[in-house]
């Protein structure tokens, strides 16, 4: 539901802040005090485009804000449009909504703190808010949701998922056939064949590639590393000033005066043994120089199979283990393709097996989809009288589509047919006397039209997901009768709906659980607009006020308090039916 609305320099309004309560909450006030506005303001957090003179005059900037608390119902159809955003939800499920307005047209959109397009607004803003009186906004206006709405209202959606599961399997066994058909078409296999016989004749099993860098690397050096291993050996080894003369030379000396101190034996001892290490060390070094091949041809060879092993990864993937994964899928697919017939036969009768069920199903879930259209459109026409507007007429028009390729049902016929079934659905209704009925989506907002919406959310109340509607103009035209039937309409509907309502009748704001009144001051010879919450004898003497003239104020204010005690009376019997 909406929890708060914060408005700031937004034409006529300085700053007001709103704090909502579930079920019906009441806005009134005098004509210029900005109620209207209120609706606008919500309208661009749903994802309205922001018009002309929008910031109040004297003020570089104007803002709005609104905090929302989903329920899980809400959070199950926006979660993953904030996961596919990177919006992550607040911690207390709290849903922050804001855009900030800039001189010269500017303006940036947030949700949780984070800036995203006026697309997503509006995704998210139709799952949250209805706005009846900015039909653009409203969710009744969408085909695909009236479809919906039928079938939760008829407790179909158990027969539409069964429908949709069908037809989803039904498509993937279309696509696998399809994909077959292609590449048997394109010369798949032979380019499959081509691939694997390709990567064995790498013979990739018997390469070391970390071997083959490191004879590359030996071979462009070989000389140097002969030349270098040699002389190393001449150094340690190879004439009369190498380190093994030397330590010979040492040797001798510290045999001759070790029988003078016998601590000396081990120092000789000592030389001994490195004298022996260095010069197994000089003949390894000479054996290693002598034996290095020197050999260009060798050294090519090596080179191409390491240039053969990078064309195979450039083309199959970035290690000798990623080549070798494509090869086996590529053999695996091939294998498939080429037992293709077979399986393509299998899927054939798959798919005609599923196309024949799903056939019925959706047939099963069109008849009952007319039975619940039927008992929801004399609901609404009921719902209609009641609001006093006998002469108003609600349709829903179901057709179908004939498709050679569609699902067949019984008699023969095909029919086209999507995720939902083989129905197109589309509510209608004629506002004047003697008009045709037109698709809902195509009539203009206005008192009536708001009433006509009452009446089918009235029907709808509890297959209705939107957990906040707001209702606008919805009094215009209307009389006293009139007015207390909407009042019981929108309090019985903010039984299962959190319910927002601008009205200049008393017989509608009676009813209200929360009553917020707006006002016009002028503050510096500035006019701007201010918000309250009115209760007890506050709230009497505003319904006094929108009773009539002040100079029966006690015969008003008696008229107030009687509607106020009425309408809780009707409120509480109306609570307790819910309950029973």
């Amino acid at each position: 539901m909406l929890g708060e609305l914060h408005i700031k320099n937004f034409a006529v309004i300085r700053d007001i802040a709103m704090h909502f309560v579930p079920g019906l909450n009441v806005i009134s006030g005098d004509e210029g005090t900005g109620k209207s506005l209120l609706v606008d303001a919500l309208g661009l957090l749903m994802g309205a485009r922001a018009p002309s003179g929008l910031i109040r005059s004297g003020s570089r900037s104007a803002h709005v804000e609104a905090i929302f608390w989903p329920s899980e119902v809400t959070v199950g159809m926006i979660k993953g449009i904030l996961e596919d955003n990177g919006i992550e939800p607040e911690a207390n499920g709290m849903l922050l909504i804001s855009r900030d307005f800039q001189e010269g047209g500017r303006s940036i959109a947030r949700v949780n703190n984070r800036a995203v397009p006026l697309s997503l607004l509006r995704q998210i803003g139709r799952r949250l808010v209805d706005i009846h009186g900015q039909m653009e906004y409203l969710s009744l206006m969408d085909a695909s949701n009236q479809l919906s709405l039928v079938d939760k209202y008829g407790e179909l959606t158990d027969k539409r998922r069964e429908v949709r599961r069908i037809i989803e399997e039904l498509r993937v066994r279309e696509r696998a056939i399809s994909s077959m058909e292609h590449r048997e078409k394109d010369g798949y296999i032979d380019l499959l064949q081509y691939q694997v016989d390709e990567i064995d004749g790498a013979r990739l099993d018997e390469v070391d590639e970390e071997e083959l860098l490191r004879e590359r690397d030996i071979y462009r050096r070989a000389g140097a590393i002969s030349g270098g291993c040699l002389d190393a050996y001449t150094t340690l080894y190879g004439d009369d000033r190498s380190v093994s003369v030397l330590m010979h030379r040492a040797l001798t000396c510290l045999r001759g005066i070790s029988s003078a101190d016998t601590r000396l034996s081990q120092f000789a001892e000592g030389l001994e043994g490195g004298l022996s290490l260095i010069e197994e060390t000089a003949r390894d070094l000479r054996s290693y120089a002598e034996n290095v091949e020197n050999s260009q041809e060798k050294l090519e060879e090596i080179e191409a199979g390491i240039e053969a092993l990078s064309a195979l990864k450039r083309k199959y993937g970035n290690s000798i283990d990623a080549v070798v994964a494509f090869r086996d899928r590529a053999a695996a697919e091939l294998l498939e393709l080429r037992s293709g017939k077979e399986t393509m036969s299998r899927l054939e009768v798959e798919r005609l097996e599923m196309k024949a069920e799903a056939g019925r199903k959706a047939e099963g879930l069109s008849l009952a989809r007319r039975g619940s259209a039927e008992k929801l459109v004399r609901l609404v026409n009921n719902e209609l009288a009641d609001l006093g507007l006998e002469w108003a007429r609600f349709d829903i028009v179901l057709s179908r589509k004939e498709d050679r390729d569609g699902l067949s049902v019984a008699g023969g016929k095909a029919y086209a047919y999507t995720g939902d079934g083989i129905d197109r659905l589309e509510f209608q209704v004629a506002t004047n006397p003697g008009e045709p009925v037109r698709p809902m989506s195509a009539i203009a907002s206005g008192g009536e039209t708001s009433r006509i919406v009452l009446a089918v959310k009235s029907a709808l109340k509890i297959a209705d997901p939107i957990p906040t509607l707001v209702f606008d103009e919805i009094d215009m035209g209307v009389g006293g009768r009139s007015a207390d039937s909407v009042g019981r309409k929108l309090a019985s509907l903010a039984g299962f709906h959190q319910v927002l309502c601008i009205t200049h009748l008393p017989q509608i704001a009676c009813f209200g659980d929360t009553h917020f009144k707006l006002n016009k001051v002028i503050e510096d010879g500035r006019a701007s607009s201010t918000v309250e919450t009115i209760e007890g004898q506050d709230r009497v003497r505003e319904l006094a006020v929108m009773l009539g003239s002040e100079r029966n104020g006690g015969v008003m204010m008696k008229g107030a308090e009687a509607l106020i005690k009425n309408a809780e009376k009707w409120k509480s019997g109306a609570r307790e039916l819910v309950a029973a």
